[in-house]
């Protein structure tokens, strides 16, 4: 689970008017990496309902996968090693109020999650769930989701019977947070 949150999050600027598959196809990577090495590689990208899937095959033979939501312009990506599960939370910031939709990689199909958080506009400290939708559409949830600015990323704790923890990329209004679980190795953004 370190390096999902090591590599985190990517935003894309796409064309804001372009049709929601105009991002499917292959293309040719380049990048640094958080702790900068070069890296060359290869990205294939396919929609799968509402979410985009996003594949790596890196030169030094890394492959791994993602999942991404689009808003409007932006494109949030969680990704990891092909075998972990993770997820990507992407809300739009107004203030203190975070209204946002969220997807894990254990069902590309289902619907997107809905999730308002409230609490600050300083974007740090202790958020109430004003509203939690299940990928179901059905059931909801409540609670709590604690953040902590680091510079320009955000840590989130969701401390939940399985608990949670991510790191968010801001770009203009948009907030893009991948997250993963390892209860045995967790701690919340303060510890």
């Amino acid at each position: 689970m370190r390096r999902l949150f090591l590599a985190v999050i990517l935003f894309l600027a796409a064309c804001g008017t372009a049709a929601a598959d105009d991002l499917v196809g292959r293309y040719a990577a380049t990048g640094v990496t958080p702790q900068g090495a070069n890296y060359k590689g290869d990205v294939q990208i396919e929609q799968v309902g509402k979410l985009h899937v996003v594949l790596w095959k890196l030169e030094n033979g890394a492959a791994y996968k993602g999942i991404a939501i689009r808003q409007g312009d932006k494109l949030g990506v969680g990704y990891g090693a092909a075998d972990t599960k993770f997820g990507i939370a992407v809300y739009q910031v107004n203030g203190g109020t975070l209204q946002g939709v969220w997807a894990d990689s254990r069902d590309l199909k289902s619907e997107l999650g809905k999730e308002t958080l409230e609490g600050s506009p300083s974007l740090s400290g202790t958020y109430k769930i004003a509203l939690g939708q299940n990928r179901d559409g059905i059931t909801n949830y409540t609670g709590t989701i604690e953040i902590k600015r680091n510079d320009n990323t955000f840590l989130f704790y969701w401390p939940t019977k399985v608990p949670s923890l991510g790191v968010g990329v801001l770009v203009d209004d948009m907030l893009g947070v991948a997250y993963g679980s390892n209860p045995a190795k967790l701690r919340g953004p303060a510890g």
